[in-house]
């Protein structure tokens, strides 16, 4: 094997860590953002909830998990398992609110931000894995 072959691999390997970084990064401002509106309660977020049949009791408790997940990606930069968990936690956390709106029928505009964070939760798995 040459030893432009084993640069190759090692560039596809830090690009993929590089990508890892910056999804861990996206991830980590969204849950962060999502958590506090949570804690918040804002009018507009319990209407949607409601739609939702989310109890209103139950947004600390999802706010918490997102911080707690945020918290294990931030981690996972320096031991990646525990970056990997916290991947995997958000997969299923984004796999259920995406079930959720598609379940009450919700529209695409008010669906599509829990499915797009369930494919970048994906993503940062496989790109952690692939470190």
């Amino acid at each position: 094997m040459s030893s432009q072959g084993i640069g190759s691999s090692r560039a596809k390997i830090g690009d993929m860590s590089s990508i890892s970084f910056v999804l861990g990064l996206v991830l980590i401002a969204a849950c962060l953002g999502s958590a506090i509106m949570d804690f918040r309660k804002p009018a507009s977020l319990l209407e949607s909830m409601k739609k939702l049949k989310v109890p209103e009791e139950k947004l600390a408790t999802l706010g918490a998990i997102k911080v707690v997940a945020a918290i294990g990606l931030a981690i996972g930069f320096q031991k990646v398992r525990v970056g990997e968990i916290a991947g995997l936690v958000l997969c299923a956390y984004f796999a259920i609110a995406t079930v959720t709106h598609t379940r009450v029928k919700d529209a695409l505009k008010d669906t599509l931000p829990a499915f797009v964070l369930l494919v970048m939760s994906v993503l940062y798995v496989l790109t952690t894995v692939a470190k």
